[in-house]
């Protein structure tokens, strides 16, 4: 009988107390700043799990945004950790085999661009690193049920970019009655990993807002690229804002059309510097709201009305239209009224609804409506022109459809931005709104 023998794995946990917490909670949440050391951290603790598994074949897993991205940052140092023990490692597949407890257990990299390969597969622990750029499908419709059945732990990693999976999750685990739930934040200013004349030139250097994400952990703080910054968003939904500011405003309406079996129907009024909370169907056929359409316009009377008439929009317009109902055929991809400036009418639909929050408009305060606008990205073509972040990949980021945001920027279809008095009013609210502004011209 080969007698057994102590191997020394050279790590040195930089935070113990976190590996602690791994032991005792079922779902841990670790905000990290840069170069903190979570991946080290990560990969050594799912080697210690897989070598006490006590379950026959024992599966584990470290899950990157994308596959090349997991095997850059964490198959080197899965193979250097695991150096001095009995495996065998798989290149192709990413995987290391491990004795355990009960047998031997197995170690995969995967990305999360990729949920496919996750399914099928159960896990006793798994590792979600740089949580905020996978598509929040995969936790809850791939990840978590893979866990179900073997009890599983998970591991979320990473640093904040505004508001997403990661951010839900930190929340989740911050909340006492979610025993099973862990949440810890590794500011800059909390671990003094790096020398403070670094850490000085690096604030210098991104300026501040990129400092508070990357080393402060600041979900607060937007990306780079967001459109409309979160706390501006929050900061509107919280504003006060009198009637008589409002009343005589043209009322504005905007209509989009869900198109598939999870998307929602949402209308949208917005009059002046207020939005009125909007009425967001769900399973409710064509027919059924063309009847709620119609029954608002009378009711209503508002001065103009929007419909997206992308797909099964388009037969709303005509339904509408044969009903003697006055409605514009709104297409958010058509070409912008400032083409000089603007890929498309979706972007600068956008555009005019940033502006006007920040001239004091007043939004409902609804957090999924501002989860949807948070998510909001934009970059630009070679030519310099503004272009937004794809519905679908927005999708892809809050988990379902952005229709209330949509429905929202419909109100901004043509582009007509608020009258001078409304935009000097702001927050101030102290004139009356012109009601001289046709929501037609511009």
């Amino acid at each position: 009988m080969m007698k057994p023998r102590e191997i020394t794995i050279q790590y040195t946990p930089r935070f113990p107390e976190l590996h602690e917490a791994l032991e005792k909670f079922r779902f841990c949440v670790f905000v990290m700043h840069r170069r903190a050391g979570k991946t080290v951290m990560a990969i050594n603790h799912l080697i210690k799990q897989a070598l006490l598994c006590d379950r026959p074949f024992g599966h584990f897993a470290f899950i990157a945004p994308f596959r090349t991205q997991a095997k850059s940052i964490a198959w080197e140092y899965a193979k250097h950790y695991t150096a001095a023990l009995p495996r065998t490692v798989n290149e192709s597949e990413l995987s290391i085999v491990l004795p355990s407890c009960n047998g031997s257990a197995k170690i995969r990299l995967f990305g999360a661009d990729n949920p496919d390969a996750l399914r099928g597969l159960y896990y006793d622990f798994v590792v979600m690193d740089e949580v905020a750029q996978c598509k929040a499908e995969v936790w809850s419709e791939v990840v978590r049920p893979s866990l179900a059945d073997r009890d599983g732990r998970c591991l979320f990693i990473g640093t904040p970019q505004g508001p997403n999976l990661f951010r839900d999750l930190f929340s989740l685990a911050q909340k006492e009655e979610n025993t099973d739930w862990f949440a810890a934040s590794y500011p800059i200013s909390k671990t003094n990993v790096l020398d403070s004349e670094e850490v000085e030139r690096i604030k210098a250097e991104l300026g501040p807002d990129a400092f508070a994400r990357e080393f402060l952990c600041d979900f607060n703080v937007a990306a780079a690229t967001t459109l409309i910054p979160l706390a501006l968003i929050q900061e509107a939904m919280g504003r006060e804002c009198p009637e008589h500011i409002w009343k005589d405003s043209p009322l504005i309406v905007g209509v989009d059309v869900a198109r598939y079996g999870d998307d929602s129907s949402v209308i949208t009024l917005r009059q002046g510097l207020i939005v009125h909370p909007q009425l967001t169907y769900k399973g409710l056929s064509l027919t059924d709201l063309c009847g709620r359409v119609v029954s608002l316009f009378h009711e209503k009377k508002p001065d103009v009305l929007f419909v997206d008439a992308i797909g099964v929009g388009a037969g709303l317009v005509d339904r509408l239209r044969e009903l003697g109902i006055p409605v514009v055929e709104a297409l958010a991809s058509a070409r912008a009224i400032k083409a000089e400036k603007f890929v498309n009418r979706r972007v600068e639909m956008y555009t005019e609804l940033a502006d006007w929050i920040k001239a004091g408009g007043k939004l409902p305060d609804d957090p999924s409506l501002a989860e949807e606008l948070a998510a909001q990205e934009y970059t630009f073509t070679s030519t310099g022109k503004m272009l937004l972040l794809k519905k679908n990949k927005v999708k892809e980021k809050i988990g379902r459809s952005p229709d209330k945001s949509d429905s929202l920027a419909l109100c901004w279809f043509n582009a007509a931005p608020i009258t001078t008095e409304e935009y000097h009013a702001g927050l101030k609210f102290h004139t009356e709104a012109d009601t001289a502004y046709e929501p037609l011209e511009y």
